[in-house]
């Protein structure tokens, strides 16, 4: 054999291997994809155990890492935390406010007024117009309102107002018309005393959903009129669009948002009335 000849048969050879290798890398099948579990087969257990790249589908069609759940329920239970003390500022913004309106009235005046007095908020669900959510978590309702979530609670009680709304950043929002709602959901919240006592409420498979109402409604006193007629009622109010505050004087505050396209990230409406006693 000659050396030309050799070396083609060599050069052949190793073409032909090449070839060989590279078809079968491009046909072999891939093993080992991640795919994602259903979140109504995995136990509490399961959800706590499983590391952060786990991919979990979630009844709503949503698939998204355990991580990811995990991180936003962290922010969650800190927004919780900060509620109240979001709650605080808005107080003092709100005294703030009333104590220049009160001046301003002495002023007008030439006299001493006596204090005003707060309306306080009654929390009572009969305040609140809520629509049914039955579309949000099928089956986590068997009749009635829900519950006010606890960081609504703690915002609102610490803003010392008489009618109070508080959205925070993150909600999902929908329709049943002419209703409007917005809730927030957690789906590694699997135990119903622990959901109830955040103001939730537990739909199996789906996790503990909050709802934050969007009206509020409340008829007060407002004391004795004047020798003319005019009630002594006042009032201080920080909304932002869309927010429609309605206070009458003659003892009735209403306040309802009709949209969904907030201003600000994390909207809240605080409004304060005062009567004379």
């Amino acid at each position: 054999m000659t050396l030309g000849a050799y070396s083609s048969r060599i050069v052949c050879s190793v073409g032909c291997a090449a070839l060989t290798l590279l078809l079968a890398a491009t046909t072999r099948p891939t093993f080992g994809a991640p795919t994602a579990s259903a979140v109504e087969s995995l136990s509490a257990a399961q959800l706590s155990r499983l590391p952060d790249a786990a991919l979990i589908k979630l009844k709503t069609g949503r698939t998204v890492s355990l991580g990811i759940l995990r991180t936003e329920h962290k922010l969650r239970l800190q927004r919780f935390a900060d509620a109240a003390k979001l709650g605080k500022q808005r107080a003092l913004l709100q005294k703030h406010m009333g104590l220049a309106s009160n001046t301003q009235a002495k002023l007008a005046l030439g006299t001493i007024q006596p204090q005003p007095t707060l309306v306080p908020m009654d929390f009572s669900l009969n305040h609140f117009s809520q629509p049914p959510q039955q579309g949000a978590c099928p089956g986590c309702f068997s009749g009635g309102q829900a519950p006010l979530p606890a960081d609504y609670l703690a915002f609102c009680k610490a803003a010392h107002a008489t009618a109070c709304l508080y959205l925070p950043s993150g909600l999902n929002c929908g329709s049943a018309a002419p209703w409007i709602y917005c809730y927030d959901d957690d789906p590694l919240i699997t135990d119903s005393p622990l959901c109830g006592s955040e103001g939730g409420v537990l739909a199996p498979s789906w996790g503990c959903y909050y709802f934050y109402p969007l009206q509020y409604s409340l008829n007060f006193n407002p004391g004795p009129p004047t020798a003319q007629g005019v009630y002594n009622v006042t009032q201080s109010a920080n909304c932002p669009s869309p927010f429609v505050v309605t206070v009458d004087p003659h003892g009735a505050v209403s306040l309802t948002t009709s949209s969904m396209a907030f201003t600000s990230p994390t909207p809240s409406c605080v409004v304060s009335v005062f009567v004379m006693k």
